[in-house]
């Protein structure tokens, strides 16, 4: 799969991702550490916070490329935008459709697995040197998040290391933005925005995913489902 089109996948994920970054992770951004710097210094205690995210979301998007690439999921690569939009369809429907509510159990098992990075960023919050910046954004990515859980399902399918990786580190970059504008300004996105922004998240993963499954269907409508060619050369190049 091309570079570009990874791009545009991950990237696109991030930022729609972002609408919920700013609910969930905004809070978080807006408790880092920044009092008393000057503007330089913020913005390079950003940029490692957010640089220490991107390295979580490509560690785990390496990982689960390589485990994509053991599985037997033949022609996946070659309708790689087909697969990722009708997995965000998918997330849509079961998580804000059928999933129930009750979810003790998965909650108590998170609860279990994420408390001992809770409490890393705890300690790392009262640090105010860069490599507590680095170590924040490395811990976030690595907190629970259905908006990753949904990309890395995508870096799963591309069945490849680099690929997955690549794709997990765009939609990292995709996130930053939003969750910049909280950071330098989040007064301006107070509670009743942020919820707004919530109920809007699954029409936007919706949208998203339908525009995917039609790009790889390469149906000859400009910008929407042009004609890419994705695939015939790596079918045939194998025979």
């Amino acid at each position: 799969m091309e570079w570009s089109h990874l791009f545009e996948i991950g990237f696109l994920m991030g930022l729609l991702g972002s609408v919920h970054c700013i609910g969930m992770c905004g809070p978080l951004v807006m408790a880092l550490p920044l009092s008393n710097k000057t503007n330089l210094q913020k913005w390079g205690a950003l940029f490692l916070y957010h640089f220490g995210k991107i390295c979580s979301y490509s560690l785990l998007g390496v990982l689960l490329g390589l485990f994509g690439s053991q599985l037997p999921l033949y022609g996946v690569q070659e309708n790689l935008s087909i697969v990722m939009g009708s997995i965000m369809v998918l997330y849509v429907v079961y998580v804000f459709i059928i999933k129930s509510k009750k979810t003790t159990g998965g909650k108590v098992f998170f609860n279990f697995l994420y408390t001992p990075i809770v409490k890393k960023l705890a300690d790392l919050f009262n640090q105010r040197n860069n490599a507590s910046y680095y170590l924040i954004g490395i811990l976030n990515g690595l907190l629970p998040c259905g908006m990753v859980y949904l990309a890395l399902t995508s870096a799963l399918a591309t069945q490849d290391v680099i690929q997955g990786g690549l794709l997990m580190a765009f939609f990292g970059l995709g996130t930053i933005p939003a969750l910049i504008m909280v950071a330098m300004g989040g007064q301006y996105f107070g509670v009743v925005f942020r919820r707004k922004l919530q109920r809007l998240l699954p029409i936007f993963i919706f949208s998203m995913g339908l525009l995917l499954i039609l790009r790889g269907m390469n149906l000859g409508i400009p910008y929407v489902s042009p004609r890419l060619g994705v695939g015939i050369d790596k079918i045939t190049c194998h025979n």
